[in-house]
């Protein structure tokens, strides 16, 4: 499996454990996604996204000031989550910028509103700066 796949199985897990009404694990919601998923990808997945979990406050406070206007209220889960995501790599991992940016923008054009690919990579680009 490539990153990519790998981004949207975080993605989609987090989206899971933020909405689900029944408290899950992260690994029951893992393994509620993606069958029989063990190995060093399994535990890329885990990691991530606990450290998106365990990092969710201080992530908001990285990106909450690039919102112009916005609030993190106001966002959509999926964008919240996407930023978060991205924030976390951009502080955290060595993934160049531009693989986090494409990646964010791709998710978001996938599983959010229809140009809110723009507003992520908006917030992504005055963040970096």
């Amino acid at each position: 499996m490539k990153r990519t796949e790998l981004r949207e199985i975080v993605f989609k897990t987090l989206y899971q454990l933020e909405n689900n009404k029944i408290e899950l694990t992260v690994e029951e919601a893992i393994n509620y996604l993606v069958d029989d998923f063990k190995g060093e990808q399994y535990l890329y997945v885990k990691h991530f996204v606990k450290e998106v979990i365990d990092k969710k406050e201080e992530l908001d406070e990285i990106f909450i000031p690039h919102l112009k206007k916005w609030t993190l209220e106001r966002l959509l889960k999926t964008d919240r989550i996407i930023l978060r995501m991205a924030t976390y790599e951009l502080n955290y991992t060595d993934t160049p910028q531009k693989v986090i940016f494409n990646e964010a923008v791709e998710i978001a054009k996938v599983y959010s509103d229809d140009e809110h690919y723009k507003f992520i990579n908006g917030v992504l680009s005055s963040l970096s700066k």
